[in-house]
């Protein structure tokens, strides 16, 4: 295994991490926006079915908030990919050639 590839794989695994985590919270506040609103379709009192609404929208606008922390993770890891890619592709043919002999002028 190449050092590029160790380095991107570290990069991804740390910020795949962050990424489940924001993955998890916003299934957490999705199914606890579904249980709010379901709790408000079955109440009569309208104040009750109110507060359960409000309860089920702020859980939903949480798991909106979440899903959207979750993009700046992946993009990192794209532009670390990247980067990587191209600075240390670049490092190590210009080791091969040296360790080769050849000069790359």
């Amino acid at each position: 295994m190449s050092i590029r590839s160790l380095a991107q794989k570290g990069f991804a695994l740390g910020l795949s991490s962050r990424c489940s985590k924001h993955s998890s919270r916003a299934s957490s506040y999705a199914n606890r926006a579904i249980s709010s609103l379901r709790s408000a379709k079955s109440k009569k009192d309208i104040n009750q079915k109110l507060d359960y609404l409000i309860e089920g929208m702020s859980n939903l606008s949480n798991a909106v908030k979440e899903v959207s922390d979750s993009v700046t993770p992946v993009a990192k890891m794209n532009m670390a990919s990247a980067l990587l890619s191209e600075n240390i592709g670049d490092l190590l043919n210009a080791q091969t050639a040296e360790i080769r002999g050849e000069s790359r002028r």
